[in-house]
């Protein structure tokens, strides 16, 4: 079936109820690398991402450039810190993934502001079932409407596409929502937590999980 349209999906809260292992190991790796005192305020950062936050707090705490080295054994941190996790995935995750690969005209990729390699074990350890080659992380970018953008770039050259009729965005923090409000996007909320929030930044659709999902929205 020919793909005209983009789901994109956000990874932890969306597809995965991670935070918690994400945050904790987030944290950890910061302590790893030398980070004495992790701000947690996340809301507060300009960009949330894990690269960008990595940065600012290494860089306000030990004084030192975060270098692209740094970068890498901080990932590498992260991932032994998580190697033993138990991630599932929100319910009907990947059956709706699945069902909207072979049974509709929407493609699909994946934009996240976390790591690549963890973000990878986490979705492995859920039991996504997931293209790689449409996955895009914080390695690279410190912005989400850089990583989303990226993802939808990926996207296009897989499924060799120009354009797309139709792009929305799925998420669940209000930094999803106001990523695709910046960039012209459509959105909706995925979750239990921040319905209200995601409300009141202006998302028209919100669904608790997978299962509940109106696909006639589509």
């Amino acid at each position: 079936m020919k793909k005209e349209n983009l789901l994109v999906f956000d990874i932890d809260g969306t597809l995965l109820d991670s935070e918690n292992v994400h945050q904790t190991g987030f944290v950890n790796a910061l302590h790893a690398i030398g980070v004495e005192f992790v701000n947690t305020n996340w809301e507060n950062y300009t960009h949330l991402t894990d690269s960008f936050i990595a940065k600012e707090n290494y860089e306000s705490d030990v004084n030192r450039r975060f270098s692209q080295q740094m970068m890498q054994k901080f990932e590498a941190e992260f991932l032994k810190e998580i190697k033993d996790c138990k991630v599932k995935q929100i319910a009907g995750a990947n059956a709706f993934l699945q069902k909207i690969i072979s049974e509709t005209t929407y493609a699909v990729c994946f934009a996240t502001g976390s790591m690549l390699l963890p973000a990878k074990l986490k979705l492995d350890r859920a039991g996504i079932t997931y293209d790689q080659s449409l996955l895009e992380a914080s390695n690279n970018y410190f912005t989400r409407e850089e990583i989303v953008n990226s993802a939808i770039a990926k996207a296009q050259t897989y499924f060799k596409t120009t354009s797309f009729k139709r792009i929305i965005s799925l998420g669940d923090g209000i930094w999803d929502v106001k990523t695709a409000q910046n960039l012209g996007i459509e959105f909706i909320g995925i979750g239990a937590h921040n319905k209200e929030k995601l409300q009141l930044f202006g998302a028209k659709h919100h669904f608790t999980d997978f299962t509940v999902f109106d696909m006639s929205i589509l």
